[in-house]
């Protein structure tokens, strides 16, 4: 199997060669806006306290408000007479969404009274905002075609995105209503690999180009399903569903 994979990488790389008009060597810088969708995504969550050293998490960080994200691409692509393109990039980027906090949880007290267990609730009323942090290595394999127009080059460009997750992290910080503040610096398991569907194009004059994308994850954060009770007595189970959506902006230097 690695053999023809390898052997067919070989056919489309001598195509290219034989085929394309040109190749494009550039770098880019990007900013964008990161958040979550789906049926677990959420606006407002809670701060909570967790395990011997107290440390602070976000209860549900995945965020659907957007929160700032930036990264830089290294891009090849070959531009056929035609207008057709095909091309790679490969980058690093720091995504991060966010979610609005209203309540802080420090850890829950447990008091006995004779036969009944008692759990309280110390939660009170908080306002700050914490961030989903990934950081990730961002393959960018695409197809695409260029209009002319005067002396524009105008490049539509769909591909699919492939984030490669380095690290995961929750962080931020809340204050109560007497101006405490309660940090958030949270390791978290690695996000999986994000896949997603991506749309973006590019307007270029000379050496430098304006570039713009939209991506749409198909790569489920929240693969797991969770069984609640009802009032009924009876359960139900749901599916929980988180996917990433990426718009960038950016600007590009050609420098082959």
């Amino acid at each position: 199997m690695k053999k023809h994979l390898l052997a067919l990488t070989a056919l489309l790389f001598a195509a290219s060669l034989a085929f394309a008009q040109q190749f494009e060597l550039s770098v880019q810088a990007n900013s964008g806006l990161f958040h979550f969708s789906g049926k677990s995504a959420t606006a407002t969550s809670q701060v909570m306290q967790y395990g011997s050293n107290n440390q602070n998490y976000t209860n549900n960080p995945y965020g659907n408000r957007n929160g700032f994200s930036y990264g830089s691409t290294l891009q090849g692509q070959f531009v056929a007479k035609s207008g057709f393109i095909w091309g790679l990039g490969a980058g690093y980027e720091v995504l991060r969404s966010q979610v609005n906090i209203d309540k802080y949880t420090p850890l829950i007290y447990i008091t006995f009274n004779d036969v009944n267990t008692v759990y309280t609730d110390p939660s009170f009323a908080v306002k700050g905002h914490t961030n989903l942090q990934n950081q990730s290595i961002n393959l960018n394999p695409y197809i695409g075609y260029r209009f002319l127009l005067h002396k524009v080059k105008l490049d539509i460009l769909p591909g699919v995105d492939v984030g490669i997750i380095l690290k995961t992290k929750d962080e931020g910080s809340v204050k109560d209503n007497n101006g405490k503040t309660y940090p958030v610096d949270y390791a978290r398991t690695k996000a999986p690999t994000d896949v997603r569907l991506r749309l973006g194009a590019a307007a270029s004059y000379g050496k430098w180009a304006l570039n713009a994308s939209f991506a749409h994850g198909l790569t489920n954060y929240l693969s797991r399903v969770e069984t609640d009770l009802t009032g009924s007595g009876g359960s139900s189970t749901t599916t929980l569903t988180a996917h990433s959506e990426l718009m960038r902006l950016g600007v590009s230097y050609r420098i082959y």
